[in-house]
């Protein structure tokens, strides 16, 4: 009796390899499309998110080279590992990963990870909450910039950063309830520095590489999933302005949010839908994350898994949200001033302000409570 080849494991494989080269043919066959969607793509990656994030990557990669992550660990346990059940030196991926946006977070996880500050388990519940819309993305290019709307600023961050701080505190106590374990030695921990014997050029020479290299993988990812969103937005097919808005936000989160934008819908249906996609990010943003990690052990379904959990959470609790905030009946088309800009500029400071005190105020309230509970497993 003859066996049958086992073959299923390749068949994800050849259906990557059927669609990579459709999608080459139809640059071939029309590639006025495929120009001018990488344009846009590429204005912007190059415009909007190599200004907000190039800094941030550049700052965590200098701080990491001069072992910053070795005094956080002490400074930041106390908040750390009753609230999220991590290290310390993770704290360096919050404060970053909530401020600047994707995917900060999932950079500094991974180099976290590398240096053998975090087990694999820890990593991939760190990635999975501290990748977030920027607040100056979610202030001044969405509510200022899109919707000419600064109150939706607040729907948006308290949907974004609110419901990742609840993952991460969920996570923290699945994992303290499994008590699961550390395993460091499934990655190479490269040496720290001490602060004795810092060869600074060679710190910041190493610093700007990884950072530089970090925001060219994010942009040929932007500008190939705009390519590729250009041509599924190309095929003809009748659908609401909302569901169109919802499909090109799946594939690149910046466009999609843009074409919600210009819809000329209600606020009360477009924030909703927005805090839906800033939620999961899209798969550009996805690709994104898993570049970042791809050289570790650090697993990627669980965030993954969370993102999707994340943006079905986001839509409702806006859709709550937007009962209670009184909104303009629709988006308008933008017109930003120095008023404008600088409104939304106080709105993200405001912002990242309040993500600080959340997370005081939420280990005043929690840190007692979880002491006595580590003490009753140690008397365990």
């Amino acid at each position: 009796m003859l066996k049958k080849p086992a073959n299923n494991k390749n068949i994800p494989v050849i259906m990557t390899m059927v669609a990579l080269i459709t999608l080459a043919a139809s640059m071939v066959f029309f590639p006025q499309q495929a120009y001018s969607s990488a344009l846009l793509g590429l204005n912007l990656w190059w415009e909007v998110v190599t200004p907000a994030l190039l800094p941030y990557f550049f700052i965590s990669e200098l701080l990491l080279e001069l072992d910053i992550s070795r005094f956080l660990g002490k400074a930041m346990s106390p908040l750390m590992r009753p609230l999220f059940s991590l290290p310390g030196s993770a704290s360096l991926a919050v404060a970053l990963g909530f401020c600047s946006g994707f995917p900060s977070g999932a950079a500094i996880s991974a180099s976290l990870r590398r240096r053998g500050e975090i087990s694999r388990e820890e990593g991939s519940r760190l990635v999975c909450f501290t990748n977030n819309a920027g607040p100056l993305y979610i202030s001044v290019a969405v509510a200022g910039g899109l919707l000419e709307c600064p109150k939706a600023a607040v729907i948006l961050a308290i949907t974004q950063y609110g419901g990742n701080l609840l993952l991460g505190i969920i996570l923290g106590l699945l994992a303290r309830k499994k008590k699961v374990l550390p395993d460091m030695g499934a990655c190479q921990i490269q040496p720290h520095h001490t602060s004795h014997n810092i060869d600074l050029g060679r710190t910041v020479k190493t610093a700007a590489s990884r950072a530089a290299a970090n925001i060219t993988s994010i942009g040929c990812l932007m500008i190939f999933f705009s390519v590729l969103n250009g041509f599924f937005t190309a095929i003809p097919f009748n659908a609401d302005p909302l569901a169109s808005g919802a499909i090109q936000g799946f594939w690149e989160m910046s466009l999609g949010v843009n074409a919600l934008a210009d819809s000329g819908l209600q606020l009360t249906y477009i924030i909703p839908a927005v805090a839906a996609i800033l939620g999961f990010g899209g798969i550009s943003v996805q690709m994104q994350v898993l570049a970042m990690i791809g050289d570790t052990d650090i697993s990627f379904w669980p965030y993954l898994i969370c993102r999707l959990i994340h943006a079905v959470a986001a839509y409702f609790s806006a859709r709550w949200l937007c009962t209670f905030i009184s909104l303009p009946v629709s988006s308008v088309n933008p017109v930003i001033n120095t008023g404008s800009i600088l409104l939304c500029s106080l709105t993200a400071a405001a912002i990242a302000l309040g993500i600080l005190f959340a997370l005081s105020l939420l280990s005043l309230i929690f840190l007692p409570l979880l002491q006595r509970f580590d003490h009753r497993d140690h008397n365990n």
